[in-house]
């Protein structure tokens, strides 16, 4: 598909992929401002904004706060860290992307992809307690890798074209 016929098509006549790093990252925020909500609402003072890494620490043994409610807040302190650590990944393929010129529908479908996955993860992350359940967050990580992996590919393949 040419980009004279992708601009043609409704709300792609500019390309907003780039606004998905910043929008990963809010997604990415949304756990920790919960879970100090959360820990904070349940017992007062229990996150420690001058120590936050001791909060967390001190958070897991309060017993104040519900032990199934201390679950969720220490998952969703994971689920930030792991968004964080695969935000600079994929910022890296969409942007590769970008200076491999990918069609502006796929850059569209795997920035969507991604956080789609994210946000899915996240919820996942913080709610499935039982083992059993827990292949489905597996599985949405993995489609945030294949999104990031698949703009790796594109840009491979774009840039291989002008070898």
């Amino acid at each position: 598909m040419s980009y004279a016929q992708l601009a043609s098509t409704p709300g792609l006549q500019y390309n907003y992929s780039l606004w998905s790093i910043p929008a990963v990252w809010v997604v990415g925020q949304m756990p920790l401002w919960w879970a100090i909500y959360a820990a904070n609402t349940t017992s007062k003072g229990a996150y420690d904004n001058a120590h936050p890494k001791d909060s967390w620490e001190r958070v897991k043994s309060n017993k104040d706060i519900p032990p199934q409610l201390r679950g969720r807040i220490t998952r969703a302190i994971a689920a930030d860290n792991n968004t964080h650590t695969n935000l600079p990944l994929f910022a890296a393929a969409l942007g590769t992307a970008h200076a491999a010129r990918v069609d502006t529908s796929s850059l569209h479908y795997y920035a969507l992809m991604f956080l789609g996955s994210r946000i899915a993860y996240s919820f996942a992350y913080i709610l499935i307690e039982k083992r059993k359940y827990s292949p489905l967050r597996s599985f949405l990580y993995a489609v945030g890798v294949y999104a990031t992996m698949a703009l790796f590919v594109k840009a491979s393949t774009q840039f291989n074209k002008l070898l």
